[in-house]
């Protein structure tokens, strides 16, 4: 009989014990951000890619500035950020390739990239930041000298800063390129500089 009692004094503890540790367990477990992904699309027309090169310059996962050129009509790239924070953001820039063959191009692009924030367990935290789709159109031809532009005013830029709690602010980048700002038919040398970017404020 005592026997029987310590018994049920045992289960008792163990019962009580298991109740405790199940309240514990329904506190709501802190999620924490802790990587983040950009996905970059951009379309161009045939046209612009016939009369020029089209360059790509994109942020890599290692934060640092990155080219490609664009081969076909659609140009995608995915990059996954694991330390935060961290800038992401595309621009595109275009130079005629040597004399045109024809008389007049029509030229369209556009770009849009998308981020998203994971947390330790790699769900989603929050909605994925869809950013603007941006478009530019021109028309490429000659001169008022008859000669045909030495550059092509198509260009599509898109900067954003993750931050480490998983906000999604502005910020500007200083593209490493050749794009002279001032006369957009002038060629400048090719900076050797990285990206670098500024945060302004939340979105």
């Amino acid at each position: 009989m005592k026997n029987l009692k310590i018994m049920s004094m045992l289960f008792g503890s163990l019962m009580l014990l298991g109740s405790l540790s199940s309240c514990g367990s329904d506190e709501p477990e802190e999620l924490i951000v802790t990587s983040a992904k950009a996905e970059y699309v951009v379309n161009l027309s045939q046209n612009l890619l016939d009369a020029a090169t089209v360059t790509v310059y994109y942020i890599d996962a290692n934060g640092q500035q990155a080219q490609e050129n664009a081969i076909s009509t659609t140009w995608t790239k995915t990059v996954s950020y694991s330390t935060l924070p961290t800038n992401a953001g595309f621009s595109v820039q275009s130079t005629l390739k040597g004399e045109p063959t024809m008389e007049e191009y029509l030229v369209e692009a556009d770009g849009q990239m998308t981020i998203t924030v994971f947390d330790q367990h790699g769900e989603h935290f929050g909605t994925p930041f869809v950013g603007n789709k941006h478009e530019a159109k021109g028309q490429l031809g000659p001169n008022f000298l008859g000669q045909f532009m030495t550059r092509i005013s198509i260009r599509l830029l898109e900067a954003k800063a993750i931050l480490a709690d998983g906000t999604i602010s502005n910020t500007t980048i200083t593209w490493g390129d050749n794009a002279d700002n001032v006369d957009p038919n002038r060629d400048t040398e090719i900076s050797t500089d990285g990206a670098t970017g500024t945060t302004r404020g939340d979105v």
